[in-house]
């Protein structure tokens, strides 16, 4: 039986090796990559119209940061000479665009992130903050959201505007409490800045924190590997996020060639048992959240509700849109994008994304259920989509492998099933969105 089973695990990896998307984080469908230019540009109040807009997410991008570390693929540009406060004012104009084409707009839920917004001098900050709330709306003090961080860029006074907008969580990423390491990741940081930036969040008011570590490092040890984590917990984060090493196109990382790929999944596998030995609860592949925290209860759902994200590089969703600005990693295509935002006085008509057919909508459904840290609601998908969840073929597949889990009202992936998220993300891709990844010419 075992011997069936070790085999099926090695068909589907071969798989997923050749569709070459086994080594990405599926947070959400399609993937941008799948992304193109519309056939015809669509107004704004029309892409909503028919929407509810009364429970949205919101997100605003800020695509800065003081460094470009070697692992990341993110739309962000490092250490801008010019430029960021008329980034700025382009945001304004957007958000109050969104203002004025969607009434009653509503936001329940909202994230901050990058890019590294705190990479923004405390009047910009503050600026952007006001710009999110004011602006475009959104409720900071009452509604849950998070913002993102790095140690070099969070001091007292940027904690204390965020303690101000009554954000309620701040996600840094350390990456590493050993030099070595960070240096190897093309992340040169002072363990020293480390521990005055997560000393400083976590005496702060700010009700969260997340703490994201990275594993697959060169070099990396079981020994080392521990030492990070333990260091971690002994600032109790509310959650702390495990990442793989993945080694992207264009990337610093791609050119230095350091990682421990064949090591991952054995130091997974000891980071997650440690943290499930110490307190915390997992509760999709990556997160990790303390088993004393409290539930966040808020009425977002993301297999339903809209998203509209302000910024370059920002994404936004409806049922049967999805759509952005285009996406680069290179620093001069990426500057190139952030420049043509910069510049743009009205931001009425969308002209880039992915219109989501019936078939696609279905597969996000699954993908935002499974993957993104939840679990799938077979009422729910009945009453969607018209049909049972058993007859969907992908999910039978599942249960062959024993990665899926299921009661009355629910299905879940297993611990074994969220070894393998990054793995079963793409495996339920699309024909024509795996094709249209392949096809995207990266710049």
């Amino acid at each position: 039986m075992r011997e069936q089973q070790q085999q099926l695990e090695y068909n589907f990896f071969m798989e997923t090796q050749q569709l070459n998307v086994y080594e990405q984080y599926t947070y959400s469908y399609p993937h941008k990559h799948a992304y193109r230019k519309l056939e015809k540009p669509i107004d704004l109040n029309k892409v909503w119209e028919r929407e509810d807009t009364s429970n949205l997410f919101a997100y605003v991008h800020i695509p800065f940061c003081e460094m470009r570390c070697g692992f990341c693929n993110l739309f962000t540009i490092a250490n801008p000479k010019e430029g960021v406060d008329r980034y700025l004012n382009a945001l304004q104009r957007e958000a109050l665009e969104y203002k004025k084409s969607i009434p009653n707009i509503q936001f329940e839920e909202y994230a901050i992130g990058g890019g590294t917004p705190t990479f923004l001098e405390e009047d910009e900050l503050a600026k952007m903050l006001s710009i999110f709330k004011n602006d475009l709306g959104v409720n900071t003090q009452s509604k849950y959201g998070s913002i993102e961080a790095s140690p070099k860029s969070i001091n007292k006074e940027k904690i204390h505007l965020i303690e101000e907008f009554g954000i309620d969580r701040i996600s840094m990423g350390v990456q590493s409490w050993i030099e070595e390491e960070t240096k190897l990741l093309g992340r040169p940081q002072s363990v020293n800045a480390v521990v005055r930036a997560v000393e400083d969040i976590a005496s702060s008011k700010v009700p969260e924190f997340n703490l994201d570590l990275i594993y697959g490092i060169h070099s990396q040890t079981k020994e080392s590997w521990l030492y990070s984590i333990d260091r971690t917990l002994e600032y109790s984060p509310t959650e702390i996020f495990l990442y793989p090493l993945y080694t992207r196109a264009l990337t610093g990382l791609a050119k230095m060639q350091h990682s421990n790929e064949d090591n991952r999944l054995y130091l997974f596998r000891i980071g997650r048992d440690y943290l499930l030995e110490n307190g915390y609860m997992q509760t999709s592949m990556r997160c990790f959240r303390r088993a004393d925290a409290p539930i966040i209860k808020n009425n977002y759902t993301s297999t339903k509700d809209g998203m509209i994200g302000i910024g370059a590089g920002a994404r936004s969703y409806t049922q049967n849109l999805h759509y952005s600005s285009n996406y680069a990693v290179s620093r001069k295509a990426t500057k190139n994008i952030i420049n043509e935002y910069s510049l743009k006085e009205e931001f009425t008509t969308i002209d880039y994304g992915f219109y989501l057919k019936e078939e696609e909508q279905l597969i996000r459904f699954l993908v935002k259920s499974l993957i993104d840290g939840g679990c799938l609601n077979k009422e729910a998908f009945r009453t969607r989509f018209g049909k049972d969840i058993s007859t969907i073929n992908i999910i039978q597949r599942l249960f062959d492998f024993n990665w899926l889990e299921e009661n009355e009202d629910y299905l879940q992936l297993n611990k074994s099933g969220m070894e393998m998220e990054d793995a079963i993300g793409p495996m339920l891709f699309s024909e024509n969105v795996k094709f249209l990844m392949s096809e995207y010419n990266l710049t």
